[in-house]
């Protein structure tokens, strides 16, 4: 995984630090940057992919290096390198690319007059790798970057083994993408099964001609929906999605994933499948893009600004933000907009509801496309902002677009069932797929001994046991210490719709409602709320480890978590009813 890079005096970068997380999105104006970006890190790949084979020599004299600068002097062959305006400004040789990985092992990578690489890498403890010997030692991340490709040609002939491997990174990568198949067989089956798992109505029916003799006919054929033929007379569309597929297919899990301007080449719909797509198969994923689709697919502080103004460039804090970047880069589009329109959710919520829910749904749907926290989201305020919700939904009908769901969350708190019986005829007549929670509030749901129990034994530093029955106890001994703060909440709604009522009175029939069904119903009438943040009081206490309400809805497993929180978060993924 690449940590860091750092140009110094390349192209149009005097000096400037990059700094990278596991998903970079690079954004900018045109004549930012991104271009030479993506450059300086393919040279890095060069020397990462291919310094095994070669030899170790002593610095080149315009480097003017110390002798004790041995390194490496990668090939340029088949990649596209402008040797014209290599210096900030045009100044003198050399250039410096700087690329420091996660591990702490470096790379540094000098450039001279004539385009002439000298490549010094060093270990995770600083010291210069000199000899074959030391770098078959050495573990430096793998760094894939997708070649330029283009349409496919219409008849390809195997060709020699050597030629088709030196070649499978540089421009002639979609000239040769069916011998490319055919060579590297072994992927085969894991390219086949990703194309047709992310397109829907595909199938690789077979690779045709394959053979080691040079000179006969390969053909690669492919069924879309009922329409089988050759992928060269296919839609470019999907020969530019079947390339891409490949690259990732023959990329492993634990490289790096460099992607320049895949919104070039493919439609809205293809770059937000393959933001999806990449987002949880690779440790790092990099892609430069001007596409508003893409930025509206991640979070905001995913999207690195890249300005060669600057010393250093930035990550957006927020939605705004990014919507000031769009704006910079010359975009009028909206954001928000695009993230609504492309996930036809919009959520009304309470307080943390979303991001406890999420933490569910990453247990419930690991793999899914859309986390909540990405789906357009605003909150209510409470019980009384239901004229928000049925505002939005009249809102988003009059745009047009009636195929969006309004998901609304709320906590039942004390209301009485007429209330709660009001509200969801009301959802029903404006079409919001509403939710009131049958326990008092959501955090009544994360009140799980089991996952709570485990957390503490797990974090603990104390070197007194803990048991299950000791959490247990604890969770009854607090939520019975709130049975009059319940008594009050209640007697304050009966008071209230009961105008003629004395405070004694309302507080008399609150305990006469309360007191029959405490016993069974305690855990669900508290706050859940106060319960939890009691327990982490006493867990930090007693035992010395913290406790949240997100960390016990991702401890909790899928059989612990409650029937009721299960078919909320499959409803919203799957964009159902409640």
């Amino acid at each position: 995984m690449i940590k860091t890079l750092i140009l110094n005096n390349y192209r149009c970068f005097d000096e400037h630090e990059i700094r990278f997380k596991k998903l970079s999105i690079v954004v900018g104006k045109n004549n930012a940057g991104k271009s030479t970006l993506i450059e300086s890190l393919r040279l890095i790949s060069l020397v990462t992919t291919r310094y095994e084979n070669l030899v170790f020599r002593n610095p080149p004299a315009w480097t003017e290096l110390p002798l004790n600068f041995r390194g490496v002097s990668p090939s340029l062959k088949g990649i596209e390198f402008s040797r014209d305006n290599l210096f900030h400004r045009y100044g003198n040789a050399p250039s410096k690319i700087e690329a420091i990985f996660k591990n702490d092992y470096k790379v540094i990578l000098y450039i001279g007059n004539e385009g002439e690489l000298h490549g010094v890498l060093f270990d995770k403890t600083g010291q210069i790798i000199q000899t074959k010997g030391q770098a078959r030692e050495a573990r430096f991340p793998v760094i894939n970057i997708l070649p330029q490709i283009g349409p496919l040609q219409t008849v390809e002939e195997t060709l020699r083994a050597d030629y088709i491997l030196s070649n499978i990174s540089s421009s002639l990568a979609s000239r040769h993408f069916r011998n490319q198949l055919n060579q590297l067989n072994s992927r085969y089956q894991e390219f086949k099964r990703m194309a047709e798992d992310t397109w829907p109505g595909l199938r690789i029916v077979e690779l045709s001609g394959r053979s080691q003799t040079t000179g006969s006919k390969l053909a690669l054929l492919v069924q879309d929906d009922y329409f089988v033929a050759e992928v060269g007379w296919m839609g470019h569309g999907l020969q530019m999605w079947l390339q891409t597929i490949w690259f990732l297919a023959r990329s492993h899990k634990n490289s790096t994933v460099i992607l320049d301007e895949p919104d070039v080449y493919m439609h809205a719909d293809l770059q937000r499948k393959l933001i999806r797509f990449l987002r949880n198969r690779f440790v790092q994923v990099i892609v430069a893009t001007h596409s508003i689709e893409i930025m509206a697919e991640v979070e905001p502080e995913e999207v690195l600004v890249i300005d060669r103004q600057q010393k250093k460039s930035f990550y957006a804090s927020n939605l705004p933000a990014v919507q000031s970047i769009i704006h910079n880069i010359g975009s009028i589009q909206n954001i928000e907009l695009a993230r609504l329109w492309n996930t036809k959710k919009f959520l009304i919520v309470e307080g943390k509801d979303i991001s406890i829910l999420k933490r569910f749904q990453n247990t419930l749907f690991p793999n899914s496309s859309e986390p909540f926290d990405s789906i357009p989201s605003m909150p209510c305020g409470g019980w009384g902002g239901w004229n928000y919700v049925v505002g939005s939904q009249m809102l988003l009908r009059n745009a047009g677009d009636t195929r969006i769901s309004v998901f609304s969350l709320f906590d039942s708190d004390y209301h009485s069932s007429k209330e709660i019986t009001k509200r969801q005829n009301d959802a029903v007549k404006h079409r919001i797929n509403l939710k009131v929670w049958s326990k008092k509030e959501i955090e009544n749901y994360l009140i799980c001994d089991a996952a709570i129990y485990r957390i503490i034994r797990r974090n603990k530093s104390e070197t007194k046991s803990i048991t299950l029955q000791i959490v247990t106890d604890k969770i009854d001994e607090i939520v019975d210490s709130l049975k009059d703060d319940v008594i009050d909440s209640v007697s304050t709604v009966i008071h209230h719709e009961n105008r003629s009522y004395t405070a004694g009175k309302a507080h008399s029939e609150a305990r006469d409602e309360i007191n029959p069904k405490w016993d069974k119903e305690k855990r669900n009438l508290v706050s859940g709320k106060k319960v939890i943040k009691r327990l982490s009081e006493w867990s930090n206490r007693t035992w010395n480890a913290s406790l949240s309400t997100l960390s016990i809805a991702r401890e909790m497993s899928m059989r612990e978590i409650p029937p009721e929180i299960s078919r909320v978060v499959k409803a919203i993924e799957n964009n159902k009813e409640i």
